[in-house]
């Protein structure tokens, strides 16, 4: 089997700075993931070319399969990537009512770049080509494949949370969406209820005697747990006094990570429990998103002010509750992190997936995982202290929970969790994918589903 397989982000981009190239590997759980896929079956990634360099590499040869780039001018990466995937589509998914943009003319930009991903696919395929779509961003392309005779097998991915069928509704666009992804053979998402949600939004939009059981499946992203759990890769290290307790977490800054109710929930928990002054501190790292962004600038002003409230308020000379970082993190200093935590703050406030909950529960020996019940993880960790995000009391008392869990009900959980995710893991899931893919070819459909 010949993998095709088309995300928006490439595996690699090519920078220009100060005339030097340099090569910048994207890393992350499903970029990873897709890379080793590829690399065990050989085949094409198909990708949109976002590097300032990336145009003197339209295609090239990388670890055992090819690269494809596709070119987008600026009025088409606005209207494609700013404004309806992410000024549409991304807070519907997520629930954000109050932040949905229809831009004018930005679904138009949407459906020309999907055009230009579904062309490149026909012309990098064979008969005999799986292809393997992924994500929000390219909902279009198995419906524009069908309409250009495209016969070939189609796997689509879903890997953010898919609402309920009332929310989706609220989408102009929603019944040529969910029509364009019924014209793929496969559809898979990260748990049963982003699923049923798909399949009750179909019941809604399209044919409500239509089934998409034989077709909808749910396989949550494993990671390397291999990579994460092995010490030597992790550097020994201790971030505070040994009577202090390290609360830690790391978030891409995003207003689905709920960063301020976390900080919120740090501040009751102090004032709930004043003997806790002074015995803990909070590692708060966030990384660049969408730097270029006002709404993403005031954000961070936001989360910033409130840091220096909460210190201002809570701290003194010799200690202040929260350490907060707004930089990218090196892996291994990353993994260093995970290991020193005695507690990892996982809070979103809706989450598909979210892999860093895996990671720390991976790479600790100790550790206690307070995680949100809207993370997509929360179905695979339900040992975890699971909280509603929007309950700043409860987070409060989690904390309180965590840090004052012995060792013996921290350790049973923990080795609980570590065995779910050691068992479903990166491989497991690429497998777990592949198999029913092959399962479905060999059984074969009569007829693709008509979005029409």
């Amino acid at each position: 089997m010949k993998l095709v397989v088309v995300t928006s982000r490439c595996p690699i981009s090519h920078e220009k700075v100060a005339g030097r190239e340099t090569v910048r590997v994207n890393v992350g759980g499903v970029a990873t993931a897709l890379h080793q896929a590829l690399k065990n079956h050989g085949g094409s990634w198909i990708c949109w070319g976002d590097g300032n360099s990336d145009r003197d590499h339209e295609e090239e040869e990388y670890e055992g399969y090819r690269i494809v780039r596709v070119f987008l001018d600026r009025a088409e990466k606005h209207g494609f990537y700013d404004e309806y995937s992410n000024g549409t589509l991304w807070p519907l998914f997520h629930y954000f009512r109050e932040r949905i943009r229809y831009a004018e003319g930005s679904f138009q930009q949407y459906s020309r770049v999907n055009q230009k991903f579904a062309e490149t696919i026909i012309r990098k395929s064979d008969p005999e080509s799986l292809v393997w779509v992924h994500d929000y961003q390219l909902t279009l392309v198995p419906g524009m494949l069908r309409k250009s005779g495209f016969s070939n097998f189609i796997i689509f991915t879903w890997h953010i949370p898919w609402v309920s069928s009332e929310f989706f509704n609220i989408l102009p666009q929603a019944r040529e969406i969910a029509g364009s992804l019924l014209q793929s053979n496969m559809i898979t998402f990260h748990t049963e209820l982003y699923r049923k949600n798909f399949r009750e939004s179909c019941e809604r939009v399209a044919d409500p005697e239509m089934s998409v059981d034989d077709m909808t499946f749910a396989y949550s992203l494993g990671i390397d747990y291999k990579h994460y759990s092995d010490d030597t890769h992790i550097k020994q290290a201790r971030f505070a006094p040994a009577e202090r307790k390290i609360i830690f977490s790391i978030d891409r800054l995003d207003y689905t990570k709920g960063l301020i109710n976390r900080l919120l929930a740090v501040e009751r928990y102090t004032k709930l429990y004043p003997q806790s002054r002074g015995k803990f501190l909070y590692i708060m790292i966030v990384t660049p998103s969408r730097t270029a962004v006002f709404e993403y600038q005031k954000m961070r002003r936001d989360i910033e002010m409130e840091v220096g409230r909460i210190n201002g308020i809570l701290g003194d000379i010799n200690w202040q509750p929260v350490i907060y970082m707004y930089r990218k993190v090196a892996e291994r200093a990353l993994l260093s992190y995970y290991r020193n935590a005695d507690v990892a703050l996982i809070t979103p406030v809706m989450d598909g997936l979210n892999l860093v909950s895996k990671e720390f529960v991976a790479a600790t020996q100790k550790g206690v995982l307070i995680l949100s019940e809207f993370a997509g993880s929360a179905f695979n960790l339900p040992q975890a202290i699971l909280v509603n995000p929007n309950d700043i009391d409860a987070m409060a008392h989690a904390l309180a929970r965590a840090l004052s869990m012995g060792p013996e009900e921290a350790l049973q959980r923990l080795k609980a969790m570590k065995t779910s995710i050691r068992r479903r893991d990166i491989n497991w899931w690429i497998n777990a994918i592949e198999k029913k893919a092959d399962e479905l070819m060999h059984k074969g459909r009569p007829d693709y589903v008509s979005g029409n």
